[in-house]
């Protein structure tokens, strides 16, 4: 319960802008346009889409070219250009696609992923800093009890987010299953 006069605020949440790329990037994974899929060789164009979602166009556009800019998204340009995935929908992750949006995972400051780091090494070495100098602002750093147990929940909501895959976040994992199952009923 809130106190009188104080609103509170989601403790961890997906912005609205990541929710809205994981949407497009599964519109353009249903319509099968990656490789592999129905239509690997297809686009699908940001007009469609935003017309499709009556979302805005600018928004829509701006999203996918982030995406094809951080290698997650192949464009092609032209009359009849768009946007097809660069990997199939069960290689791609929820931790991918957030990074591209909201940048890297860290749920509290003094667990920071450093470039080249690994989810096990997370406390940063900023560059030409030597090994062991971190750079954060908190003074309780080097006696805090609660920076382990926060590195443990770090770590584990960090696999999830490499786990979800946006198959499984666009619906196509229950369908591909489904689509599976019935093809082995077909055959018996």
């Amino acid at each position: 319960m809130a106190l009188p006069g104080h609103e509170r605020k989601p403790m961890l949440r997906i912005s609205k802008k990541a929710d809205y790329a994981v949407f497009l990037l599964g519109c353009i994974a249903r319509e099968g346009a990656y490789p592999g899929g129905s239509a690997a060789e297809a686009v699908v164009s940001a007009q469609e889409i935003a017309r499709q979602a009556s979302l805005n166009k600018s928004m829509v556009a701006n999203l996918l070219k982030e995406f094809a800019r951080h290698g997650v998204l192949e464009s092609v340009r032209g009359l009849k250009g768009g946007y097809r995935l660069v990997r199939a929908p069960h290689e791609l992750s929820l931790g991918q696609i957030l990074e591209v949006i909201e940048g890297p995972f860290m749920l509290v400051e003094c667990i920071r992923e450093s470039a080249g780091s690994t989810p096990s090494s997370l406390l940063p070495v900023a560059p030409g800093v030597a090994p062991g100098v971190h750079d954060h602002n908190c003074s309780l750093i080097s006696f805090c009890p609660s920076k382990n147990p926060m590195r443990v929940v770090h770590d584990r909501i960090h696999q999830l987010f490499r786990q979800i895959k946006l198959d499984e976040l666009c619906g196509l994992a229950a369908h591909q299953r489904a689509a599976a199952t019935a093809t082995v009923g077909a055959h018996r």
